[in-house]
Order: C-alpha cells, then sequence, then structure tokens
C-alpha cells in the first residue's frame, strides 16, 4: 500500500508543477508558440500520468482476480470437508480480508452458495481511483468479473460401495441408505453425457454376494446359466490368495453359496453391480435393493475391492473395468492425480456370517488391510452401530485415516457421510 500512497503523491506534485510550469510559459514572451507549447507539455503530463494510472489499475484488477479466486477455492475446500454454507462463506471473507485491507477498493464483492451446496459463484464490482487522469476528470477506472468454483463432477474417480443390506436394515434404514447413496451419486456423476470418468460401482451384501452370469461364471468357473443347482450367489476363497486381488482361476476361484451353505437364500434384485457412470441405471439398482440374511462383512469388503482391481476386468465389460494401479501414482499436466480409487465401506452391525478360513471379522480385516496396500482409498461408515464393539473397531481400522471414519447415529448423519465422502471425492475447479 506504501508504493500506491507514494505513487499518488509523486502524481499530485507533477501534476503542480507542470500546470505552474505552464501558467508561467503562457505569459512569457513568444506568444502563441508558448501558449502551443504550454499544451503540448499538459498533453504529454497526461500521457504519462494516464499511462502511470493504467499501470496501477492492472495492477489492481491482477490481484483482485487471483484473490477472489483464492477465497472461492477456500470456501469450496470447506464445503469439501463438511463445513456449512455459513462456514464456507465466512473462510471466503476471511481469505480476501487482508487482501482488501492492503489495497482497499470501493464496490461490493460478494459469495453466493449455488447448486445445493455444490458451487460458489462470487462476483466483484470495484473501482480503482485514478491520479493523473483526473486533470481529464477521469476519477475512476472500474473493472468487474465474475467466477464460479465448483465440485469437478466427471473427475477420475473409481467408487465402489459396500452395501450392508441385511435383515437388520429393514424399514426406515433401508430407505435412509438409498437416499444417501442416490445423494452421493448426484454429487459425484452429474453429466451422464459428458466424457466422464467418474464411475460407481455398488457391492450389496447379506449373508452371500450376488452376481450375474457372467460375472458368476468368471469368478467360480461354473456355470448357472442353465436350470442346475447354482443361483449366482458366492462366499470366499481359500488358499494364499484368500485375501489379496488376485485374478480368480485355478486355485484362485471363489466357492459357490450352495456348495457350502445350500440353506441359505440367494436372493434376486442385489447383484453386484461394475463400475459405471450411467446414473440413471445406478439409480435403478439402488431403488430395487431390499433387506433381508445374515452379515457377511468380508465379502462386501471383498467385492468393493474386487470392483477397483484390475486383475478382475476379465469379470466386466470394457466400459466397465477398473483403471491400472499406476494411473493412481501418475499426474496430469495440472499437476492433479490422473486418478483416485476409493471403496466406501458402509455396515450397521457386527459381522457374523463366515464359511470358509476365519470368522467374517477377521477375514474383513485382513482384506482391507491388503487393500489400502494398493493404494485404494477406504472410507468406513458405521450406521446405528454405537461408540464401542467390534464393528467400530473393524470400521476404523479399516479406514485410511481417522478422519474417513464415520459413525452415523442416525439417517440425517448416514446422508452428511455420503455427502461428505462424494465431496472428497470430487476435487474442486474454477468453471469461470
Amino acid at each position: 500500500m506504501a508504493s500506491d500512497q507514494g505513487m499518488e503523491s509523486f502524481g499530485q506534485r507533477l501534476i503542480a508543477d507542470g500546470a505552474a510550469f505552464t501558467r508561467r510559459f503562457a505569459r512569457a514572451e513568444g506568444g502563441s508558440i508558448a501558449i502551443i507549447f504550454a499544451f503540448s507539455m499538459l498533453a504529454i503530463f497526461g500521457s504519462v500520468g494516464s499511462a502511470v494510472d493504467f499501470v496501477r489499475y492492472s495492477r489492481m484488477k491482477a490481484v483482485y482476480a487471483s484473490a477472489i479466486d483464492a477465497a472461492a477455492l477456500a470456501a469450496g475446500r470447506i464445503k469439501q470437508l463438511g463445513g456449512t454454507d455459513a462456514d464456507a462463506l465466512a473462510a471466503a471473507s476471511s481469505y480476501l480480508a487482508p487482501v482488501k485491507a492492503e489495497f482497499p477498493l470501493p464496490g461490493p464483492i460478494t459469495f453466493v452458495i449455488a447448486d445445493n451446496g455444490l458451487a460458489i459463484e462470487s462476483e466483484a464490482k470495484l473501482s480503482v481511483p485514478t491520479v493523473f487522469m483526473s486533470v481529464f476528470k477521469i476519477d475512476k477506472l472500474d473493472f468487474a468479473f465474475k467466477n464460479r468454483t465448483e465440485f469437478a463432477q466427471g473427475s477420475d474417480v473409481e467408487i465402489a460401495l459396500m452395501l450392508d443390506v441385511t435383515g437388520s436394515m429393514g424399514g426406515s434404514k433401508i430407505v435412509d441408505l438409498k437416499d444417501s447413496v442416490e445423494h452421493l451419486m448426484d454429487i459425484v456423476i452429474r453429466d451422464e453425457t459428458s466424457s466422464s470418468q467418474a464411475r460407481i460401482g455398488l457391492a450389496p451384501f447379506s449373508a452371500a454376494v450376488k452376481l450375474k452370469t457372467k460375472h458368476f461364471r468368471e469368478a467360480t468357473g461354473l456355470d448357472n446359466s442353465g436350470k442346475g443347482s447354482y443361483k449366482g450367489c458366492v462366499v470366499e476363497r481359500t488358499g494364499t490368495d484368500a485375501y489379496t486381488d488376485a485374478a480368480p482361476g485355478s486355485g484362485r476361484f471363489l466357492t459357490p453359496l450352495e456348495d457350502v451353505a445350500p440353506d441359505k437364500d440367494c436372493d434376486d434384485g442385489r447383484e453386484v453391480f461394475p463400475l459405471s457412470n450411467k446414473k440413471s441405471d445406478l439409480k435403478k439398482m439402488v431403488k430395487s435393493l431390499s433387506a433381508g440374511g445374515m452379515t457377511a462383512g468380508h465379502l462386501g469388503t471383498a467385492w468393493a475391492w474386487y470392483l477397483l482391481s484390475p486383475a478382475w476386468n476379465a469379470l466386466y465389460d470394457s466400459a466397465e473395468q477398473p483403471a491400472p494401479y499406476s494411473d493412481l501414482n501418475a499426474k496430469k499436466a495440472s499437476g492433479v492425480p490422473k486418478l483416485r480409487k476409493i471403496a466406501v465401506l458402509m455396515t450397521d452391525g457386527e459381522y457374523n456370517t463366515a464359511y470358509l478360513n476365519a470368522d467374517s471379522t477377521t477375514q474383513a480385516r485382513a482384506i482391507c488391510s491388503e487393500m489400502k496396500k494398493t493404494g485404494i482409498e477406504v472410507f468406513t461408515i458405521g450406521f446405528e452401530v454405537g461408540t464401542t464393539g467390534t464393528v467400530v473397531d473393524t470400521l476404523m481400522g479399516c479406514a485410511t485415516t481417522s478422519s474417513h471414519f464415520y459413525n452415523a447415529a442416525n439417517g440425517a448423519e448416514l446422508k452428511k457421510a455420503f455427502n461428505d465422502i462424494a465431496m472428497k471425492s470430487s476435487p474442486l475447479r474454477l468453471s469461470k
């Protein structure tokens, strides 16, 4: 600010000295030549002064444009981390305050939350007072601009949702889950017609995991396309690759439910849904979910991983196949990661059903540990699970960090958890 004050003081002295010189010269001998020279000097002073004013104007415009962009991004980051609208607007004002104090300019600057909290719009209409151009009755130079900070739906992200649809999820709880998942989809995937690289997969589970015919065949090496005894449900696999994402094959196939528990139900309508950016299809699948059965949490955990693992590409059509793990370490031209793989593990109770190997909790923890080694980011959500107990410990241990764990005590908190995860999954961008 001191440099701007010095510039103004210098300008005022220059104008005063120039005016005095012109008056003296006009009174001097030389008649018309003196007058012409005086007006020439005034034009020179005006041109030089105008250039100085424009330099200051350009500088102030650049300073404020950069500061307002940064303030809007700061507000968006608060929303991304789960803050309220008021928190976000306060962050924008706080970020901009030092700039306004150092370079005070008249005019309003506004920030508005838009698109149901998914964007922050800002607008500025400011004026830069002139020093030299005021001689020509131009007292100020105006500038205005707008920007919009939004969560970049369609970014390179793959999200696999493990959804507990066991019997304890009946009634209002399954309704709350459906609403929460659809809300996440609205944030992460906003435009199916774009060249979107944001995709979501679904891994509903109860006492087993249900697969479509093609997926069952590839995962088990068996055929359930006819009227045989296999209905499409699978449980865990045994052997050294029981807790890895090694591709299914000889010695690594999954076990059909009927081979270990023929009395268990294998309900239709809850099949694993591979990665997709077709929001309408994903929502249709979510709406069809129903509650029933026991809690084999390790199976849901495993299939959240299998949906994200490129080793399992043989199960899926080309548009459904996960990207290679190597993309997690690659960068875009802007410097942001090329890809994020995110597993969201949601349950409402203790893992109480297993068929082979160890108990469900032990298997789930082992799978989580191996999954995180690949670079997959793991969020976990407990829904009305209390504050202590085995399932809380399991979810906290599976989460990538403590901030990746959510403990939702009711439907409203469940929706907020999915909202926060959606926001954290969507990088910010300035769209205009």
